[in-house]
C-alpha cells in the first residue's frame, strides 16, 4: 500500500517517470494506493490515465472529480491475505494545497472533509471485512485527530510525514505505522491468529530500504532500463537547449567562467590538486548512474548551476560539469583582489552536504580532503 503523492513533480519525462513509479507498484504486489497532493499537480485527468495505464488500484473516500462531483477513485477495496479480509481506503487533507505544473491550468478535483468522508464510509467498510485499514494522507498530528472523531479504524498508515517510526504504535484503539516519505523505509505489520481463527495481536516494524535489503533482479533490471531511458530523452532535450541556455545566462548575468577558462591561468597550483580530488570528477558519478539529466543531483554535482528549474530542462555546459572553483569561491566574474573573494565557511560546504546526502559531513575533515 502507499500513502500517496507518488507522482513525480517533474515536467520533462513525466509519463515516462510516473508510469515507472506507478508500474513498479503494481509489479511489487500493491493492493492500494491513496492519492496525495502531488498527484494533483498535473490534473485529475492525468492521474486517471497513468493509473489506467499500469494498474495501480487507486482508492480515496474525499477525492472528487470538480466536473461531476464523483470520487476519483474507488471509496476503499477489500483484500483476502489468509483467510481474513482488509478494507482498504485513504483519505487527503481537504485543506491542502495543490501546486500546478507548469501549463495545468486546474487540478479538476475537489476535496471533502476527511472526518465526514469517513465516517460516513467506515461503518459500510466493516461490514464487508475483518478490518479497516486507512492511508492517511494527512501528516501525524491530524491522523491522530482524525481516529480521535471516527470511531472502527483498526489500522491507519501516516501519509505526508517526512519522519518514520521505528515500531508500531497505538493511538486509542488505532494501530499506527508511519513508514516516512521517499520510499526509504517501509513498515510491515505481522498479525496473529489462534488455531481456532481468533486474532490474538500484532506487531509491526519500520525497516530501511538500504544496501543491506536483497535486490529483485528484475526491478534491478527495470530501474537500470528506465533510468538509462529517462538519460537518453534529457540528454536529447539538453542538446536542444544548449545554445539558447548559454545566452540566457549571459544576458542575465549568470555565467560562470569556469576553471579552464579563468582559475586555471593564474592558480596552476590549486587546479592541479583540485584535479585529483572527487569534486573534480563529480559530473562523472552522475554520468555512471544515469543521473546527468536529474535536478536533484545536478545542482551539486555541477558549477553555478544550484538555481537549476526543477523540471530536468537545465543542459550542463561541458566547461561547467563537476564541482569546480567557482562552486565554493562565487562567480569568477566578482572576483577581487580585496580579500573580499573567495571566502569558504561551513555554510558553503552545506548547501550540498546536507543531513540527507552527507550525513557524515564533517567541516574539518571534509575541507582537508580539498584545501589547496
Amino acid at each position: 500500500m502507499d500513502g500517496g503523492s507518488f507522482l513525480s513533480p517533474r515536467e520533462y519525462a513525466r509519463e515516462l517517470v510516473d508510469d515507472m513509479n506507478m508500474g513498479g507498484m503494481v509489479r511489487m504486489g500493491y493492493d492500494a494506493a491513496t492519492i496525495g497532493e502531488y498527484d494533483l499537480r498535473s490534473g485529475a485527468a492525468y492521474l486517471l490515465a497513468r493509473a489506467a495505464e499500469t494498474g495501480l488500484p487507486l482508492v480515496s473516500a474525499n477525492v472528487r472529480d470538480a466536473a461531476t462531483g464523483s470520487l476519483l477513485a474507488a471509496p476503499f477495496v477489500v483484500v483476502e491475505r489468509g483467510g481474513v479480509r482488509f478494507a482498504i481506503t485513504g483519505v487527503l487533507a481537504e485543506d491542502v494545497e495543490i501546486r500546478l505544473t507548469r501549463g495545468v491550468e486546474t487540478s479538476g478535483a475537489t476535496v471533502d472533509g476527511a472526518t465526514q468522508a469517513l465516517a460516513a464510509l467506515v461503518p459500510e467498510m466493516r461490514k464487508k471485512a475483518d478490518f479497516v485499514v486507512v492511508l492517511a494522507h494527512l501528516g501525524l498530528d491530524r491522523s491522530k485527530e482524525l481516529v480521535q472523531a471516527v470511531p472502527g479504524i483498526d489500522y491507519l498508515i501516516v501519509g505526508n510525514q517526512s519522519n518514520f517510526a521505528a515500531s508500531m504504535f497505538d493511538v486509542g484503539t488505532t494501530a499506527f505505522l508511519q513508514p516516512g516519505y521517499k520510499g526509504q523505509y517501509a513498515s510491515v505489520a505481522r498479525l496473529s491468529f489462534g488455531a481456532d481463527g481468533a486474532f490474538q495481536g500484532a506487531e509491526g516494524q519500520t525497516v530501511p530500504m538500504d544496501d543491506k535489503t536483497p535486490a529483485d533482479a528484475s526491478m534491478a533490471l527495470l530501474v537500470k532500463e528506465h533510468k538509462a531511458a529517462v538519460e537518453r530523452l534529457g540528454r536529447e532535450k539538453a542538446a536542444e537547449q544548449v545554445q539558447a541556455e548559454a545566452k540566457r545566462r549571459i544576458e542575465q548575468g549568470e555565467a560562470c567562467i569556469g576553471v579552464q577558462g579563468s582559475c586555471r591561468r593564474c592558480h596552476q597550483t590549486q587546479y592541479d590538486q583540485w584535479a585529483t580530488t572527487a569534486h573534480a570528477r563529480a559530473y562523472e558519478t552522475l554520468e555512471t548512474a544515469n543521473q546527468s539529466t536529474n535536478p536533484a543531483c545536478l545542482k551539486c554535482h555541477t558549477t553555478c548551476m544550484l538555481s537549476l528549474k526543477q523540471d530536468g530542462s537545465e543542459p550542463v555546459p561541458e566547461v561547467l560539469r563537476g564541482v569546480q572553483c567557482e562552486a565554493c569561491h562565487g562567480n569568477g566574474t566578482k572576483h577581487a583582489r580585496d580579500g573580499s573573494y573567495g571566502q569558504v565557511a561551513v555554510a558553503t560546504c552545506l548547501s550540498c552536504h546536507d543531513k540527507a546526502n552527507s550525513p557524515d559531513f564533517d567541516y574539518a575533515a571534509y575541507l582537508a580532503k580539498v584545501t589547496h
